[in-house]
């Protein structure tokens, strides 16, 4: 499945933007991200802001350890706000994982309906909830949902990329970066996980995974 992906993902970028091609014709093949159990999901995007990758999956598995195992609203509910700011979060992100349990319905069952039904509207409800922007809401649909065509153009990382890469000047407005992502629909995720990619030492980058 993931090579198979890749195969049509390179043959496109080779077809619409040569430049981009021309930036991972060298990457190895990258795996589109596995969906999550929704709830989980989301803890980890509010835990994950503003923080590096081992940070975040530090601060997780204690919260983790606070609630007793596997992350669920319903075991959110029977914890204080004083066991999530022990096992690592901040005020908000504390306010944020609560709001979000609230908004997840009994048993979850508000967030599940909203997962079965289509992404816009799913987002659309997703971006009231406290602590939650678009940037977060990009996260999750990516890494979350899995879904195949997600972009976020306010994405630190993803604009450091294609500056480097792709001659976007710097510090544009996010629809510039949009914009120039257009034409790698309908595989902007893999695109973004190669953008991420780029980043890194080129004997990582260009190493086998």
């Amino acid at each position: 499945m993931n090579e198979r992906m890749d195969q049509e993902f390179r043959a496109h970028v080779k077809q619409n933007d040569a430049d981009f091609f021309q930036m991972v014709e060298r990457h190895p093949v990258l795996s589109l991200p596995l969906p999550r159990s929704p709830f989980e999901a989301l803890v980890r995007i509010v835990v994950g802001q503003q923080l590096s990758v081992k940070a975040a999956e530090t601060v997780f598995h204690r919260l983790e350890q606070a609630v007793g195992g596997q992350i669920s609203a319903s075991k959110i509910n029977l914890v204080s706000p004083a066991h999530l700011r022990a096992a690592g979060l901040s005020g908000a992100k504390t306010a944020s994982v609560f709001a979000l349990a609230e908004f997840s319905g009994e048993d979850e069952r508000h967030l599940h309906r909203l997962v079965e039904g289509p992404w816009n509207v799913f987002r659309e409800e997703l971006l009231q909830v406290r602590g939650i922007g678009p940037w977060s809401a990009d996260m999750y649909a990516m890494f979350g949902l899995g879904l195949n065509d997600v972009f976020s153009p306010g994405d630190l990382g993803l604009r450091k990329a294609m500056e480097r890469h792709l001659n976007v000047a710097q510090k544009q407005k996010p629809a510039v970066y949009d914009q120039r992502a257009l034409c790698w629909s309908p595989y902007r995720t893999l695109a973004s996980l190669h953008l991420w990619h780029s980043l890194k030492p080129d004997h990582e980058r260009f190493s086998a995974q």
